[in-house]
């Protein structure tokens, strides 16, 4: 028997704020993932870190089980520390496989509250796109039919200790106008099709990556968005808590094209921002494979 969960990674966030003293964010799924596997052909526990073991842990206790009778193995090709959700979606996935091996299939929202007893998380256990409180685990809202953008992913160096980051930054803001609009910004967007919902899109995440500046400043990040602009990008999303940068292209776009833009860019700001590789938007949430 085998379980496999597989639960995605995020280029930082959509938009992220706080509104009404409550942080919240909108979150960017892509196509980069952790994979967990129970099974009954291998005892113990391989590859969890820390926050991986306690999941397994609030799991158990969760749905009234005192072990894992089988072996639990994660691999994740998501790196750590850089704002891509990549504690968010161990959690996510070792939780859902481990009650799913007990006969337990468990909601978006309680991996989510399970994720938020370990640290503040990124949403990307709910389908879509997830209007969240990443402090609360609140689900506000949801977008479906998620626009596959292309996603070029730039890392400026260094690594984020997300709780502590959290930590510094506190509830408080002076900007719930700013973010209304931001919202309402990709509400128009799911409410909109095709080109139109895309740029849409790459609006609200630029105008939010601007807005972080003065949380956790990105080097050259104007000159920055008006490269990626003078290229054709539909924009840029940051993350918040990490040191990613995401440059978003219109799902239409060929590869060829992309690719020679993509370079172009990497090559003017090879100094500072260093090119990771190109994944998609996708629709977040975890997807479970059961082998006999």
């Amino acid at each position: 028997m085998e379980i496999i969960a597989k639960a995605p990674a995020s280029c930082g966030e959509l938009v992220e704020g706080v509104l009404n003293e409550t942080p919240f964010l909108v979150t960017a799924p892509i196509s980069m993932y952790a994979v967990a596997t129970v099974s009954d052909a291998f005892p113990g526990m391989h590859g969890l870190g820390a926050k991986a073991e306690a999941a397994v842990a609030r799991t158990l206790s969760h749905i009234g089980k005192e072990t894992l009778p089988f072996g639990i193995r994660l691999d994740s090709a998501i790196p750590q520390g850089k704002g891509m959700a990549s504690s968010s979606a161990d959690i996510a996935a070792v939780s859902y496989a481990t009650a799913r091996a007990l006969g337990r299939e468990l909601t978006a929202q309680e991996i989510m509250d399970i994720a938020i007893a370990i640290e503040p998380s990124d949403g990307i256990a709910f389908a879509g796109l997830s209007h969240v409180s990443h402090t609360t685990g609140k689900l506000f809202g949801q977008y479906f039919n998620v626009p596959l953008l292309a996603v070029s992913i730039f890392d400026v160096g260094g690594t984020v200790d997300t709780i502590a980051y959290y930590r510094s930054k506190g509830n408080s803001g002076n900007h719930d106008e700013v973010y209304r609009q931001l919202l309402d910004t990709v509400d128009q967007a799911f409410r909109t099709r095709d080109l139109q919902q895309e740029a849409l899109l790459g609006q609200a995440a630029t105008a939010s990556a601007r807005l972080n500046q003065v949380h956790l400043e990105k080097p050259k990040l104007e000159e920055f968005i008006t490269a990626a602009q003078r290229q054709g990008a539909l924009g840029t999303l940051v993350a918040h808590s990490g040191t990613v940068v995401g440059v978003l292209w219109a799902s239409d776009l060929s590869a060829v094209d992309m690719a020679q833009q993509t370079s172009e860019l990497a090559a003017e700001f090879e100094a500072t921002y260093h090119y990771m590789q190109t994944v998609r938007l996708i629709s977040g949430g975890v997807v479970c494979e059961i082998r006999p």
